[in-house]
C-alpha cells in the first residue's frame, strides 16, 4: 500500500522528504535565536541585530482587568433591570394630579390664592372725554396722489 500511495503522489511526497528536514532545521534555528532568552546572545554575534523585526517577545502581556463573560451578563441584567425599573415608574398613570391627590392640592391652593382687587365701575363721562380728546388730535390720513 506504501508504494501505490508513493506512486499516486510521487513528486509531492518526495519533495516533501527532501524539504522537511530543511524546514524543520530551519524553523527550529530561528525560533532559538529569536526566543525572549536567547535575545541577548543574538544580538551579541548576530550583525543584523539592529534591524528591529517584531518577534513574539513584542506581543503584550495578556491584561488582567478585563470583564469575565459572567461580569458583563451581570451588568447587561443590572442594565435591562433598571431600564423596567424606570419604564415601571415612568407609565402615564403615575402622572397626574388625581394619583397624587390632586383634589386635595387644588383646594388648598384656592384657598391660599388672595382674590383680585375689585375693579373700578367704569366711569361714563371720563371715557366720553378721553374719546373727545383723541378725536380732536387724531389728524385724517394723507391723500393719495
Amino acid at each position: 500500500m506504501t508504494l501505490a500511495l508513493m506512486k499516486a503522489f510521487g513528486p509531492q511526497f518526495s519533495t516533501l522528504i527532501f524539504a522537511l528536514p530543511i524546514l524543520a532545521t530551519a524553523t527550529f534555528a530561528r525560533a532559538e535565536t529569536n526566543s525572549c532568552a536567547a535575545r541577548p546572545v543574538a544580538e551579541a554575534g548576530n550583525p543584523v541585530a539592529g534591524i528591529a523585526y517584531p518577534t513574539f517577545c513584542a506581543i503584550p502581556k495578556r491584561p488582567t482587568d478585563i470583564r469575565t463573560p459572567a461580569a458583563f451578563k451581570a451588568a447587561v441584567l443590572d442594565t435591562r433591570r433598571s431600564g423596567i425599573a424606570l419604564v415601571r415608574a415612568t407609565r402615564p398613570e403615575t402622572f397626574g394630579l388625581a394619583a397624587s391627590g390632586g383634589d386635595g392640592f387644588a383646594s388648598e391652593a384656592r384657598a391660599e390664592a388672595a382674590p383680585p382687587p375689585p375693579m373700578n365701575p367704569l366711569n361714563v363721562a371720563d371715557a366720553a372725554a378721553f374719546a373727545r380728546d383723541a378725536r380732536a388730535k387724531a389728524t385724517p390720513p394723507r391723500r393719495p396722489h
